[in-house]
């Protein structure tokens, strides 16, 4: 039901269908206007069904849903995957929203594009201590940076995440340390994307270090302002980490003399795809 042109006035009907099928696992109602008194209703019947994903992406959905989602998702035991992005729930109540997650059961969690800044790390990073069966969490395309940005990378250390995505989030080189703490620690990380972020600078060799004994095996700095200078430390990752199958550099600008010592260590590397 994407893109149906739904309103408010749609979730009572929703609902309704949603309370008495016990059959419906899949629920797509992105690209609506569910926004509004009537939306409730929605998640009052989300609490009672079988559905395992549910997207409502680009909802025009903000901050005062929050209360109704950490309600629905509170009490629906079988949700396994929800997609919030593309709305705007920044502010008081997105702690509600976070509260309700620590005890769901929900494996994948999409928040990209929602207007995101580092006063929310401290309740996303709740969701990622408590909750136990968290894989993946896109928090791409919002703005994390600055002091509480560590809050989040410290509960991402003992986590079981395996695909994180932090994208274009304006993180700059003295996020390196922080999320260097991540990937020393957590043992699940599979996927990194730090793509569209600004990570050129002295701490970016931090970041590097814990790659080259990390069991991560996709990696993604796209657009990152790198130059010749961070190759050497490229290198050291792609010398010695085992498990690193994709790595995509591109956007930067490594032209330079040791541009070189990158493709020697390729030479060696288990790299399958290079970008």
């Amino acid at each position: 039901l994407s893109s149906n042109h739904l309103t408010d006035s749609s979730c009572p009907h929703l609902a309704s269908g949603i309370r008495n099928n016990r059959t419906l696992r899949t629920l797509n109602l992105s690209g609506n206007n569910l926004e509004g008194p009537h939306f409730r209703d929605l998640m009052e019947a989300l609490k009672t069904s079988r559905i395992e994903e549910l997207a409502l992406m680009s909802d025009h959905l903000t901050d005062r849903s929050c209360p109704h989602l950490a309600s629905g998702i509170r009490n629906n035991r079988t949700l396994k995957t929800l997609n919030l992005s593309t709305n705007n729930l920044e502010g008081p109540h997105f702690r509600d929203l976070m509260e309700a997650l620590t005890t769901s059961r929900i494996e994948r969690l999409l928040l990209m594009y929602n207007h995101l800044t580092d006063s929310s790390c401290p309740h996303l990073a709740s969701v990622i201590r408590n909750n136990q069966t968290l894989r993946r969490l896109d928090l791409s395309v919002n703005n994390l940076e600055v002091p509480h940005f560590r809050d989040l990378m410290e509960a991402l250390t003992t986590s079981r995440i395996e695909e994180l995505r932090l994208m274009s989030n304006h993180l700059t080189n003295n996020s390196c340390p922080h999320l260097a703490s991540v990937i020393r620690n957590n043992r699940t990380l599979r996927t990194l994307d730090l793509s569209v972020n600004n990570l050129q600078g002295h701490h970016f060799r931090d970041l590097m270090e814990p790659l080259t004994t990390s069991q991560i095996e996709e990696l993604l700095l796209m657009f990152n302002h790198l130059t010749d200078s961070s190759c050497p430390h490229l290198a050291s990752v792609i010398r010695n980490n085992r498990t690193l199958r994709r790595l995509d550099l591109s956007g930067n600008n490594l032209e330079g003399p040791h541009f070189r010592d990158l493709m020697e260590a390729l030479t060696t590397s288990r790299i399958e795809k290079l970008e």
